[in-house]
């Protein structure tokens, strides 16, 4: 639910009650496609062949055009049917690619815009001018660096690189959300340790995997500085981001105020006060 294209739900609806609707929409949507995929996956495997498959990228992730273009030859038409498909799926997969890449640019530049630059570098005296340049320069910058990453990791399976983006970010969002939500004693520091504790164990434990190095399918083939054995980190750096959350509050002599947390209760589970 902390993905940015379900949580802009928030914020093209009037009231919380079309707020949650919407967003449940979104989720009910999303999750159904997301077990498309296994479908379209096993079905391309069994028409199209594995051997097939990686012959084109070795992380299959042209299985859904070659998918595409096997039923369009088979059951359409022949090699027209199949160009036809192709051509179909080509242009579905380049609208949805722009449309993401403009979602994610869009929200990553305004984040460290207003969030970041505003109210952390400015201490809230930025002007909307600075904001607007700061953020075009952040566009840039996110999309050279997402490109080169891209660039490398190019040979790596995209529904697999999905699963490490989440477990990554549930790793610095989780423990804080539930942490918030259900303990009362939670502090600003536990919350900050919490977020910065579970998101560093994520980035260093696969920085150390064998998605970045030590195998044939790494990042950097040749290189081997791996020690962590799992590809994905989520299984220790989400419990590590729970323990930082509660050493920092432990440790923090930041008195508790259950007058607040009752009222983000309140707020939380009726959406009153919400605009």
């Amino acid at each position: 639910a902390g993905l940015p294209h379900i949580l802009i739900r928030f914020y093209t609806v009037p009231t919380a009650k079309v707020a949650r609707k919407s967003v449940l929409w979104a989720i009910g949507i999303i999750g159904t496609f997301y077990l498309m995929t296994l479908a379209l996956g096993f079905g391309a495997a069994a028409l199209v062949g594995a051997a097939k498959i990686r012959a084109q990228n070795p992380g299959g992730n042209t299985a859904a055009p070659q998918l595409a273009e096997e039923l369009g030859r088979r059951y359409f038409g022949g090699e027209f049917g199949g160009t036809t498909f192709l051509a179909v799926i080509a242009a579905v997969a380049f609208a949805t690619i722009l449309a993401v890449v403009a979602g994610l640019t869009l929200a990553s530049s305004s984040s460290l815009s207003h969030d970041f630059y505003a109210n952390v570098v400015k201490k809230g005296n930025a002007t909307e001018k600075q904001e607007v340049v700061v953020a075009r320069v952040s566009a840039v910058l996110i999309g050279a660096v997402s490109i080169v990453l891209g660039i490398l990791a190019r040979d790596l399976n995209v529904a697999f690189l999905v699963a490490l983006a989440f477990a990554v970010a549930a790793s610095g969002n989780l423990p804080a959300i539930l942490f918030s939500l259900f303990w009362k004693r939670f502090t600003t520091r536990g919350a900050t340790w919490a977020i910065y504790g579970g998101l560093g164990t994520a980035v260093l434990l696969v920085f150390f995997s064998p998605v970045v190095s030590g195998t044939a399918g790494s990042v950097f083939a040749t290189q081997d500085w791996q020690w962590f054995p799992l590809s994905n980190p989520g299984i220790i750096s989400i419990p590590a981001g729970f323990f930082f959350g509660w050493l920092g509050t432990v440790l923090s002599r930041e008195p508790a105020d259950p007058e607040k947390y009752a009222e983000m209760e309140v707020r939380a589970l009726t959406g009153a006060g919400a605009h």
